[in-house]
């Protein structure tokens, strides 16, 4: 052995052999989980106030956990109903379902919880992202992936996806896609057994795409990270893909076919060309609010045209969008990290530009939660290359850091309830009638009616409320069919019937088939006593909903006031055989067979009615009055006792009772009810009170 190697091996014995050089190896071993905990911490600081906050009822929530069915129950068939269920909520996306049903099994409607869930799988995310970006640009330095995880835990644009409780779906596809990127990365870099590594990379991949089909770009993404790499394009690099991208088209083909209504929205409102001015708008949208956050909203409607003509600035947009590119590309031949943060962004966001357009939004911050991953790599890297020390680095880390975690403090309370959303968006849009629609449809839907509905001062607030926003969103687009019917509803609720009728007529004008003004103008005339009137718009209506039992009901009972009492139980039939539960369909089938003289078939039809809803006072009255034309004036007495413990003040039911008293010669509880009656205002007959009173019997039943 060579002096010089000698000497080498001596100064490395020494340098193990000494305890500095231990305890040096010791830190830094121990703070590799300094970054981890630093992102932890500032996460949860910035959703601490998330826990805190209701479901949007006006916003989705509903939809995906209130009121869906399908995750109400864990029995296999329901498990099984959320996978074959395709459509629902215009989306194909069972695990983010089954993620909702577990809940609902643990929490029921607690919206604490759902957070928290949500919170965990973006804390989940921020440490994979960590993992991913330090793995794949194999960064010796934590700083680098630090600050791309940073920027991803606390990005204002990033609280939709974590503070609403519907964008489950983000955090849940976006955790399989993260895992399925490592184990891409162990798959390549694997010498023996790579069939593992792929198996979990094809399965975490399928968990994404089931979780939300954004997750259908992947295998582009991967294409991306090998272009970094310099890996080779051949077959075997196509080959391994070919099965990620047939999932991808599998899963692509069922997000078009269920979202086929909600892309019929807008369509054909726009040109071809306005489209693309729209993308690049979009485009650049994105690329400002990563950098500069703010003017933020839950909802970014399309833009308003002048004249038939978009703004100017959208124009321009495609310019500025292939000026920006080419800059890139010329700045990017040195600088792989920045083709491919751009690749990365534009991939995961291309499906979600709004070439063809989907629903009432033009953009969304929910849509940034993985593309502003590709932005903030090559920031990082540039950052780390510029910074001459590596403190100013550090420096402007925590700047901002700090910056971002405090705005995203202050946005969350935005998504505490729709209410505060929605007044949101009003601040900045307040031009916009699709927001005063909604806003208003929260008032009276949720507050009025449900919230509040035994709260009268608090109810007449939340109504009025719902009445102004309703009108705002007609007095900016009269021509906005929702607005028109919404109104109507709540009209026709505060009993200002044909100030209702106007409203669904309005309705009706802007669009013949609008379902809920034709059910809703059918019940105001019903109500009206106009059944004549009623009939052809319920007829419309069950067209559209054969299966709505509500309606046949609401019909039968037009033709039961119009005395065709035969078409009244065909369609109260109908109604039982669609939900045999129905208290109300059970009660007016009743009342169709007492008004033709079957009064055993009614009594049995009022105490089924009964039977499903044991508070239904005014049915036990009917009943009663069937028991006394049997002449069974005993079951009479004790039905209407049973509906006058339930309404004491019942006039009605006080005469009749009084009545079936009288007939079993029980002259003193008949006239302490008719006195009863007479005090509430019930106008008597002075010949039949006399008699009562004296014990006459010359009105008895015969």
């Amino acid at each position: 052995m060579s002096g010089k190697k000698q000497t080498q091996l001596k100064h490395q014995k020494k340098a193990v052999q000494n305890p500095a050089a231990k305890k040096t190896v010791i830190q830094s071993t121990n703070r590799k989980w300094l970054p981890y905990l630093v992102l932890a911490l500032m996460t949860l600081f910035v959703y601490s106030m998330s826990f805190n906050t209701e479901f949007i009822y006006n916003w989705d929530d509903a939809g995906y956990v209130s009121g869906n069915v399908h995750i109400k129950s864990l029995s296999f068939e329901s498990i099984q109903n959320i996978f074959s269920e395709i459509y629902y909520m215009s989306n194909y996306h069972p695990i983010t379902t089954l993620s909702y049903a577990v809940d609902w099994a643990i929490a029921g409607e607690n919206p604490a919880w759902y957070h928290a869930i949500n919170l965990l799988f973006h804390l989940l995310n921020t440490m994979l992202v960590f993992l991913v970006v330090k793995r794949i640009f194999r960064s010796q330095s934590d700083w680098v992936p630090f600050f791309v995880a940073m920027i991803f835990a606390v990005h204002p644009m990033h609280v939709e996806s974590v503070a609403w409780i519907s964008e489950r779906k983000d955090v849940l596809y976006t955790f399989f896609f993260l895992l399925a990127l490592l184990k891409y990365n162990d798959y390549k870099e694997a010498t023996t057994n790579k069939w593992k590594p792929y198996l979990l990379l094809i399965l975490f991949f399928m968990l994404s795409l089931m979780s939300k089909s954004a997750a259908v770009v992947f295998p582009v993404a991967l294409f991306a990270i090998d272009w970094y790499e310099r890996r080779k394009l051949n077959l075997m690099l196509i080959a391994e893909k070919i099965p990620m991208l047939a999932l991808s088209l599998l899963f692509g083909i069922i997000a078009l076919k269920s979202q086929t209504e909600a892309m019929q929205d807008l369509a054909p409102l726009l040109t071809l060309t306005e489209r693309l001015q729209i993308v690049n708008h979009s485009l650049l949208t994105y690329l400002y609010k990563f950098f500069v956050p703010i003017n933020l909203s839950g909802y970014y409607p399309y833009p308003i045209k002048d004249n038939g003509v978009l703004p100017s600035i959208y124009s321009i947009a495609p310019f500025i969008t292939l000026g920006i590119i080419g800059l890139i590309v010329w700045l990017g031949r040195k600088n792989r990290e920045l083709i491919f943060g751009l690749a990365f962004f534009i991939i995961n966001l291309a499906l979600v530009l709004q070439l063809k357009p989907v629903g009432g939004a033009v953009l969304a911050e929910r849509y940034t939660y993985v593309p502003y991953i590709g932005l903030a790599i090559p920031l990082a890297f540039w950052l780390g290359r510029s910074a001459h020390k590596k403190k100013l680095f550090q420096v402007f880390i925590i700047l901002i850091g700090i910056k971002f975690s405090v705005a995203s403090f202050s946005r969350v309370p935005v998504w505490k309830s729709g209410d505060a959303l929605f007044s949101n968006v009003l601040e900045q849009f307040p031009r916009n009638p699709y927001a005063w629609d909604n806003r208003g449809g929260l008032y009276w839907d949720i507050y009025a009616s449900k919230k509040y509905k035994d709260n009268p001062a608090k109810k007449k607030i939340y109504t009025d409320k719902a009445y102004h926003d309703y009108t705002m969103a007609l007095q900016l687009d009269a021509s906005y069919v929702l607005p028109w019917s919404h109104r109507g509803i709540l009209l026709f609720n505060i009993n200002r019937y044909e100030e209702a009728l106007s409203d669904f007529n309005k309705a009706l004008e802007l669009k013949p088939d609008y379902n809920d003004a034709l059910l809703g103008r059918a019940n105001t005339l019903s109500t009206l006593q106009k059944y004549k009137e009623a009939i052809p718009d319920y007829d419309a209506y069950l067209k559209m909903y054969p299966d709505s039992a509500q309606a046949y009901v609401w019909r039968g009972t037009a033709y039961h006031h119009l005395q065709q009492y035969d078409k009244a139980m065909t369609d109260l039939d109908i109604a039982l055989k669609l939900n045999s539960k129905n208290a109300e369909a059970w009660y007016w089938k009743g009342l169709c067979f007492y008004n033709t003289g079957k009064n055993e078939e009614a009594i049995t039809h009022f105490g089924k009615a009964i039977e499903l809803k044991s508070d239904y006072q005014e049915v036990m009255v009917w009943q009663g009055m069937a028991y006394a034309n049997l002449r069974q004036y005993s079951k009479a007495v004790e039905t209407y006792s049973k509906a006058l413990q339930l309404k004491p003040g019942d006039a009605v039911a006080l005469v009749n009772r009084s009545v079936a008293y009288y007939n079993q010669n029980d002259f003193a509880h008949a006239i302490a009810d008719l006195d009863a009656a007479g005090k509430l205002g019930y106008p008597l007959n002075k010949d039949y009170y006399m008699a009562v009173k004296s014990g006459d019997r010359r009105f008895q039943d015969k």
